[in-house]
């Protein structure tokens, strides 16, 4: 016997109304609730976190108010759109993206992320001064851009002669002058992002014996769903105040990484191309080795094996 719709909606709203905000819980907010924010929400409720998220579409307010208490419809490039909330708040994780698109719209990452984290920047200053505020941006490890191959630390400086990494680059300049005495600022640089849903290295194995048209030779990161919310609530812990390379251990190039993949699964090797077929690339061997030392420790060190 399955039970009524009012029935399950009463159900749903009685679950939302018992939560207990624990007496060490946080008034936090996720802006913008996508395939990471989404996973973030659901850890820290289980924390007792008071949470607010955000989606730019109005059919997701449902689902979302399943997982943080106050849902927000946020759209950078709407001027109706607002985050005066934020000024109330004990953690804010930006977690800003484009929509998906076969093609890269520099604009929608100019609007997205820069449009984004300037209407952040005009609602934290009106929150009080000495108010402590964790904030944690999530960035891209392609900002680093072609290293032909090279070991690639946070020191290194920042690719900005492509469009797309010249906006990110921004971004995280924006987000940087917010610190001050009260205000934390963590940017993790991301590398590609797999997990439920997003099984890379299956996609990897259907390209045995088939040509992969893209560049074999250049080195990408991956960083796996799971480690990266583990990765930004170690950051609210530890109270993190810098940047850091958010990424698994796995430094092969595309060629290598197919290649043994393959070799596990007793199937043809694929073959990549020797050229690149795009003008933005990542082609760097990124070192997480500074957040390690600070005691973080991966679920998902690699995807091989």
């Amino acid at each position: 016997m399955t039970s009524s719709p009012d029935l399950a909606s009463l159900y749903q709203l009685l679950a939302k109304e018992q939560r207990p905000i624990l007496p060490s819980g946080e008034r936090r907010a996720i802006l913008g609730c996508g395939y990471v924010g989404e996973a973030v929400a659901k850890a820290w409720r289980q924390e007792g976190h008071e949470l607010w998220g955000t989606t730019t579409r109005h059919e997701r307010l449902a689902n979302l108010a399943e997982i943080v208490d106050t849902p927000v419809v946020f759209d950078s490039t709407d001027p109706r759109s607002s985050l005066k909330f934020a000024g109330s708040l004990d953690g804010i994780l930006a977690s800003f993206a484009p929509s998906k698109a076969s093609q890269v719209d520099v604009n929608q990452y100019r609007e997205t992320f820069l449009g984004g984290l300037q209407m952040l920047a005009e609602a934290l200053q009106q929150r009080p001064r000495q108010t402590p505020l964790q904030l944690v941006h999530l960035s891209s490890c392609g900002v680093y851009g072609n290293r032909h191959g090279a070991l690639t630390d946070e020191t290194v400086r920042v690719d900005s002669l492509h469009p797309v990494n010249e906006v990110l680059a921004m971004a995280e300049d924006m987000v940087q002058s917010l610190r001050s005495e009260s205000v934390n600022v963590c940017i993790l640089r991301l590398g590609g992002i797999y997990g439920p849903g997003r099984d890379i290295p299956a996609m990897l194995l259907s390209a045995a014996g088939s040509v992969v048209q893209r560049n074999g030779q250049n080195v990408p990161c991956w960083i796996h769903r799971d480690d990266i919310v583990r990765g930004v609530s170690f950051a609210f812990e530890h109270n993190l105040n810098d940047t850091y390379n958010l990424v698994n251990d796995t430094q092969y190039t595309g060629q290598e990484l197919t290649d043994r993949l393959c070799e596990q699964a007793g199937l043809p090797l694929a073959k990549w191309l020797t050229t690149d077929t795009t003008d933005r690339v990542l082609n760097a061997r990124v070192s997480n080795a500074k957040l390690k030392q600070l005691g973080f420790t991966l679920t998902q060190p690699s995807m091989v094996g």
